[in-house]
């Protein structure tokens, strides 16, 4: 049954299931057993191992034993007549003889214990009665023990070696020993139980496990004994489960019925209780032990134990000393050296952080407990038995502290139901391990049923067995589930899959045991893995590298169940070349291995098999490849070049293989031993080309190379005779001989649908490719996307080449097709285009696409090559994205502008119908557009008017509103902005609201609401509250608008008036108190008076009032005190009930003060009754006429006033009216305000709405901002750079840096010097603070500010940034920098000396010709205000590039010029922009093309 054993050291290699492979279950077969055989044996069976046989009881008490032997294979079978109550198979796992005759202990009808013993040998079951031992025989070892007792029940627990532990009774254990010959029984131990006396008759079920008896009771309680010499260990009471499941659960638990059966799973871990209601508990003793200490009653006590010193030391010795301190109850260190003490130190810290998982278990004081692998009842001290109990009780606590803060896993009761809808006759638990249990259970008419129980995840996982199924028991320690099927002796896997055992099985047992499985069961061979592959050769298994080669023959090879051709034909072949490629690492491990073992002479055999087995799997698989394919393709021939290749290299180990002489050589001098050829004769005769040809047609290409080998001509070699047969290919297809052609290169070994596909595609011959093109199209050689790009060259060769004859051109080409692998050929195509006559014109000659070029190009590339041939009423038809990107490169924007506004019509199927243009979306104006900058802003302006904005721009809303801007900013007419839409849902009044806080724009915001006439009715944006409070002035806009809205409504006045409060009360909310508190009691009173109930009810202080408007009597008292007339008219002084106080209004508050006279000036208002009749009968305003006229004072306010609050379109509309129109010099005044406006932007130059202002004033003037702009950039770096480097406060840094730019305006030549210097240290600042490089083009660019302020002000340009590139020899840097800003020739070769010799004599050569060029802008304007012959006069001295190419645009042969110029100059670049110029003047004169 070697089977067997493989498959229970696979399942055991696997571990123990997850819950990840609780749904997979593996049935399989290990040893068939004859339907006969099934039919006579008993509802269960069990199982004994080494030999292998089987044994059940019947219904009528036979005992039948079946042999699972090798020989026998179920054949073999006895009957033990009986009748029989129970039996055991003898453990004879660890037994010191093992035997080949397995024994059995039967309980016979009347108490009579037999030992039978089986001969399995040869397929027999022979059976013996070894002993037997009768009632009275057994009742006599009992009396004589001293026990009175009546034998009454008995079960046996064990057998082992010829000895037995019986329970007798229920209550006494009977430890004998069988005689092997006819010696009498004897008696090894004999004890009775301390059972509870209620308890002996209500036992139901025991189990010995190691050494321990669980006794189980009806009355709910499970008493643990041990077994050696009776003592009571523990106790568990199974009622504690309805109360801890209860706990946990916080409801009632479901009620289970009384227990009828017990198991222990081998490591004292887990006990299963099934009951008789069909469920199971599951406890975890370790944990029942330590919440329930008292439940275990035997403790072990250090101090009793035999101290004993280890062999071989003497007990005066330290270490003996050492170790029986271990058993002393206090630890006491005897080596006191500071390293005994850390080593102490460092001991301590490890034990207390062992994990929980380290704490000894429940069962350790049991000093002779059994090993779960031994099978013997020896005693043996443990290792946890010499742990301190001081360790002890603190790994006891920390166990419990963590298993009351873990969550189901560590819960010590577990219960698992049965589905009520299938209601079990029997439910028994076959075995239990500390993670998994494992049940069977029969249901009427279904069968037996297994069922695995996962205890950690509470899942479940079953197997239906049928009807016809018998459970089979088997000892031993691995949770193994065999069943008795129609077929045999099967087993029950759970968790793994068939290809996942068999792995595991080919690792942990033989590649023989994994055939006989898979032939057994009818699987076929699954896909092995390499690493079992590497175990078989490290072992020397051939017959694992042989079931591992034949799993790969199903790769390639076809089923038995379809025909070979039908596997070929629906087998792709990139899939074989990807097994193939799969197959390499085990071909590389196998090459290794032979390899390694060929050089050793003991591993010779070896070798020569495993190099049998390799090459005879390589040449099967290119044999079955040829023998079913007639023509391979490229994957094909990949893979074969593969095994080939093995194949070439394995050879070189075979035994009767040519080997090479070291002294060999290549060149053969002598021709004796080369054979003749019979066709020598006919090909002397012929050209070495003719030869070749005959010998590739007729299959003689070896008897060519021997040929060519004895004339000494190169073409014996194979790589130049092919070479010459592709020639001779090319030479057929230009005569239009395809068969010739396809017939070479079949007989090349090349494929020939592939290789005239190459040339067809890599050819740049057009009467070949044509000619291939039509051959290949008749087979339908092309896939879909080849016959377009057929068709499109065809297309652009229509368009661009016209009706030119195919013969001019054919001597120009090269004879050969360009190779895939070899891009260098293409020089030669490119010479043919690139040759130029000066005497023809420029595109006389008659160039061809090569298909493979045309290939790559993608739809968009190929619609831009035909676009411009086209005429614009086939532009529908192309895509979108490939015209929009022609129209806007070529800048066209007259049919740019026909597409957009179709664009603005394309709403409906029928408008699509209907127009003259692709559809055009938005992305594809985003994307493809390639216009320069200004157009680009014309389009999307436009769109923009009608509503359509780029994707970028709406999601960036600064950049929205500069698009509005330019087309009309944010306040107009129609606004396009309707499907306006933010990430947050807010629509653009919302968005631009928030804009405008964000910014502190409060005009903007003020008129922007006036304009669309916003209020929270239509805006519900104003009205929250989050952003009232972050802005209180925003609040009191909003409010004050709503007064304007509703003038009749006294409570918009009063929350205005809280608004206006809270701008002046930041810090707290602003109500009626706060005003009373903070001093403004005026502005409170005045708020009050338009409350709700006005001040009488704040006087009344009702309680149910608002507390924005609930005012403190006692506070205002308090607040009233400096106005003592209002506070005696709120708060008059007690009067008699009878008498009412006299009405006080406010007018005769006001009387006595002065200036008010309530007579004359509150005369419009009716309560006033003190008024007389010639008081104002209107309220007065401060534009009343009169008030004007006495008491105004008029102040002009002139463009300064508005530049220095950031409004410079009402400063240019003041100064125009106010100044300019009564001025007679304009052109001086607008002079002297710009100045004006500039000393301003400097002044104020750290606010960015005065400098933009100033900047927009100046341009309004009509005058050149640059100077300001740069003078204020300059100053904010400045500023940022000294802020950084200074501990000065801010202001004071601004004061000083502000009073050096206006002596900068004033134009002090030192305050300039001082400001260049800290510009310079800014700028190196600022890119060290940006981390760019220091010299870099991005540093360069930040430098072009320093140059720019150096010219403005007429100073010398910085040569700073010069300077550090010279000193870092960066001359590529120094020379642009120094070009791009025009420095004079004398100050850049004045600071050569800093670059290193050798670059210093380079630059001193390029400079030696270095012309002078302006360095300030008055020589700018004196070079342009030059006289034409001025500038003709010194035309010899122009070296510029630039100067030439502006004088040239100024001639009337502008080409011809600029040709004579590259001669002069000896400058070649010149000579092609020259020829640049010609053709473009060609183009504007519409000359024909074959003109020029």
């Amino acid at each position: 049954m070697a089977a067997e054993e493989g498959v229970a050291s696979a399942a055991s290699a696997g571990g123990s299931w997850g819950t990840a492979a609780m749904g997979r279950v593996l049935p399989m077969l290990l040893v068939p057993v004859p339907a006969e055989a099934m039919g006579q044996l008993g509802s269960r069976a069990q199982l004994r191992t080494q030999p292998e046989a089987l044994g059940s009881l019947t219904a009528a008490g036979s005992l039948q034993v079946l042999s699972l032997t090798p020989g026998s294979r179920g054949g073999g079978r006895c009957c033990l007549e009986g009748p029989f109550w129970h039996f055991l198979w003898e453990d004879s796992r660890n037994s010191s003889t093992p035997t080949e005759k397995p024994k059995l202990l039967a309980l016979g009808e009347n108490y009579e214990l037999l030992i039978y013993e089986f001969n399995l040998k040869d397929g027999r079951c022979d059976a013996t009665i070894l002993y037997s031992c009768s009632r009275e025989a057994l009742q006599k070892l009992i009396d004589d023990q001293d026990i009175s007792i009546s034998l009454l029940s008995l079960r046996i627990l064990s057998f082992h070696n010829n000895t037995s532990l019986l329970f007798i009774n229920k209550c006494v254990i009977l430890h004998i020993i069988f005689p092997e010959r006819d010696a009498a029984i004897r008696v090894l131990n004999c004890f009775t139980l301390p059972l509870p006396a209620q308890a002996v008759d209500m036992i139901i079920d025991t189990q010995l496990c190691r050494g321990i008896l669980f006794v189980l009771s009806s009355l709910g309680w499970i008493y643990i004994f041990d077994v050696v010499d009776g003592t009571y260990v523990a106790h568990v009471d199974l009622a504690l489960h309805k109360e801890d499941m209860c706990n946990e659960q916080q409801q009632e638990p479901a009620k289970i019925s009384s227990f009828t059966s017990l198991k222990v799973s081998q490591d004292l871990d887990v006990a299963v209780i099934v009951s008789s209601s069909n469920s199971a508990v599951a406890l975890n003793l370790n944990l029942y032990f330590r919440q329930h200490p008292g439940h275990l009653l035997c403790e072990r006590i250090l101090e009793d134990l035999p101290i004993q010193g280890p062999k071989g030391v003497d007990e005066d010795d330290p270490v003996n000393s050492a170790y029986n301190m271990k058993l002393a109850k206090f630890s006491f260190q005897i080596d006191r050296s500071w390293k005994a003490q850390l080593s102490s130190l460092n001991e301590t810290i490890k034990n207390s952080k062992l994990e929980v998982s380290c704490c000894a278990p429940w069962f350790q004081d049991i000093l002779h407990l059994e090993s779960p692998e031994s099978g013997n009842h020896s005693t043996s001290v443990q290792s946890w038995a010499f742990i301190p109990q001081d360790i002890m009780h603190g790994q006891y606590n920390v166990l419990q502290k963590d298993h009351a803060k873990t969550s189901d896993p560590g819960r010590s009761w577990k219960i698992m139901h049965i589905s009520e809808q299938e209601e079990p006759i029997e439910l028994k638990c076959v075995s239990v391990t500390g993670f998994t249990a494992l049940f069977t259970w029969e249901v009427e008419r279904m069968g037996y049923t297994i069922t695995l129980w996962d205890l950690e995840t509470q899942g479940m996982q079953c197997f239906s067995l049928g009807t016809k199924c018998i459970p089979v028991d088997s000892s031993g320690d691995q949770q193994l589930c065999f069943v008795l099927t129609e077929n045999g002796l099967s087993l029950i896997l759970f968790g793994l899959t068939q290809e996942e055992f068999l792995n595991r099985l080919m690792i942990h047992g033989s590649a023989s045991t994994v055939d006989t499985l898979c032939h057994l069961n009818g699987w076929g061979r699954c896909s092995i893995p390499i690493h079992a592959l590497e175990a078989g050769i490290e072992n020397r298994q051939l017959d694992t590298v042989n079931f591992f080669l034949k799993s790969k023959e199903n790769l390639f090879n076809p089923s038995s169940k379809s025909s070979v051709s039908d596997q070929f034909d629906h087998l792709s072949s990139h899939l074989y070349l990807r097994n193939v490629e799969e197959l390499i690492p085990a071909l590389d491990l196998l090459c290794s291995a032979i390899r390694e073992s060929y050089s050793e002479p003991q591993s010779k055999h070896f070798s020569e098999q495993l190099l049998n087995l390799t090459l005879s799997f390589l040449n099967n698989q290119i044999k079955e490849l040829f023998i079913h394919t007639e023509e391979l393709d490229e994957h094909l021939q990949k893979g074969v070049n593969i095994l080939t290749s093995y194949i070439n290299e394995l050879r070189t180990f075979m035994i009767k293989f040519p080997w090479k002489l070291t002294d060999a050589i290549d060149e053969y001098d002598v021709h004796e031993n080369v054979p003749k050829v019979k066709e020598s004769n006919i090909w002397k005769k012929l050209s070495f080309e003719e030869v070749i040809a005959s010998a590739i047609l007729n299959n003689k290409i070896p008897e060519a190379q021997t040929f060519f080998r004895i004339d000494s001509h190169s073409a014996q070699k194979l790589e130049e005779l092919i070479g010459i047969g592709l020639n001779l290919v090319f030479d057929n297809l230009k005569k239009n001989n395809i068969k010739e052609a396809s017939e070479l290169l079949k007989n090349m070994g090349f494929d020939v649908k592939g290789q005239l596909l190459k040339i067809c595609f890599y050819t740049t011959n057009k009467n070949i490719r044509d000619f291939l093109v039509e051959i290949l199209k008749e087979k339908n050689y092309f896939s879909e996307k080849e016959k377009r790009t057929i068709d499109f060259v065809h297309q652009v060769e229509k368009l661009y080449l016209g009706h030119f004859q195919e013969n001019m051109q054919i001597q120009s080409f090269p004879r050969y097709w360009i190779k895939e692998q070899d891009f260098f050929k293409h020089k030669s195509v490119l010479d043919s285009f690139l040759k130029y006559d000066c005497k023809d014109e420029f595109n006389k000659q008659d160039h061809r696409i090569v298909l493979n070029w045309a290939l790559w190009w993608d739809q968009l590339t190929q619609e831009s090559i035909l676009l411009p041939r086209i005429s614009p009423e086939e532009y529908k038809s192309y895509s979108p994205e490939a015209l929009w990107r022609y129209l806007t490169a070529r800048h066209d924007w007259l049919n740019i502008i026909l597409w957009i506004g179709e664009f603005q019509t394309q709403h409906s199927y029928a408008s699509l119908q209907q127009n003259k243009w692709p559809l055009l979306t938005v992305d594809v104006i985003n994307q493809n557009t390639s216009c320069n900058n200004y157009m680009r802003n014309e389009i999307l302006d436009k769109l923009a008017r009608n509503g359509v904005f780029l994707a970028s721009e709406l999601e960036d809303f600064e950049c929205f509103l500069l698009r509005l801007s330019r087309i009309g900013g944010v306040i107009q007419d129609t606004l396009p902005v309707q499907n306006y839409k933010t990430k947050e849902g807010w629509d653009f009044h919302s968005q631009f609201i928030l804009y405008c806080l964000e910014h502190s724009l409060q005009h903007l915001l003020y008129v922007y609401l006036d304009c669309y006439k916003l209020s929270p009715e239509n805006c519900p944006f104003l009205e929250k509250k989050e952003l009232h409070e972050a802005h209180p002035w925003f609040e009191f806009l909003v409010q004050c608008r709503q007064v304007a809205s509703n003038l009749t409504d006294p409570k918009l006045i009063f929350q205005a008036s809280l608004a206006n409060a809270q701008i002046l009360i930041p810090t707290n909310q602003a109500s009626v108190s706060s005003m009373l508190l903070e001093g403004h009691t005026l502005l409170a009173l005045a708020t009050t008076m338009y409350s709700p109930g006005g001040v009488s009810q704040v006087v009344q202080n009702e309680e149910n009032e608002n507390c924005l408007k609930k005012v403190d009597p006692q506070l205002l008292k308090m607040a009233l005190t400096p106005y003592p007339k209002l506070k005696t008219a709120l708060f008059p002084q007690c009067t008699p009930p009878s008498v009412l106080p006299s009405d006080i209004t406010i007018y005769h508050l006001i009387q006595s003060l002065s200036p008010f006279d309530p007579s004359r000036l509150f005369g419009w208002q009716s309560a006033n009754t003190l008024a007389i009749g010639d008081a104002w009968s209107h309220l007065p305003h401060f534009s009343s006429p009169d008030l004007v006229n006495k008491y105004a004072i008029v102040e002009r306010l002139n463009f300064a006033y508005y530049l220095h609050n950031g409004r410079p379109s009402f400063a240019f509309g003041t100064f125009l009216v106010q100044e300019l129109i009564k001025s007679k010099t304009p052109k001086q005044l607008i002079q002297q305000v710009g100045n004006e406006a500039y000393v301003i932007g400097l002044s104020s130059f750290h606010i960015p709405s005065i400098g933009a202002a100033c900047v927009c004033f100046l341009e309004l003037l009509g005058l050149d901002s640059l100077k300001l702009r740069v003078d204020m950039k300059v100053a904010n770096i400045i500023l940022s750079y000294k802020c950084r480097n200074e501990d000065a406060q801010y202001s004071f840094i601004r004061e000083s840096v502000a009073e050096k730019l206006s002596k900068l305006a004033d134009g002090e030549k030192t305050t300039t010097e001082e400001l260049l210097v800290l510009l310079e240290e800014g700028t190196w600042n600022s890119i060290q603070q940006q981390e760019i490089k220091r010299l870099s083009s991005e540093s360069s660019s930040q430098w072009a500010l320093v140059v720019q302020f150096c010219r403005l002000h007429n100073m010398k340009l910085s040569i700073s940034y010069l300077r550090e590139c010279a000193k870092a020899n960066d001359w590529l840097q120094f020379i642009i920098h120094s070009q791009l800003h025009n420095y004079h020739p004398a100050e850049v070769k004045s600071l050569i000396q800093y670059f290193s010799p050798v670059i210093q004599d380079h630059l001193r050569l390029a400079f030696e010709n270095l012309p002078s060029v302006p360095t300030s802008k008055m020589d700018s304007d004196q070079v342009c205000n030059k006289c034409p012959q001025e500038l003709q006069g010194s035309k010899q001295e122009m070296t510029d590039l630039f100067e030439i190419l502006l004088q040239c645009s100024e001639e009337p042969d502008s080409w011809h010029w600029l040709l004579v110029e590259a001669v002069k100059q000896q400058a070649p670049i010149l000579s092609v922009l020259a020829s640049c110029l010609q053709v473009r003047i060609m183009r504007s004169l519409k000359i024909p093309r074959y003109y020029w």
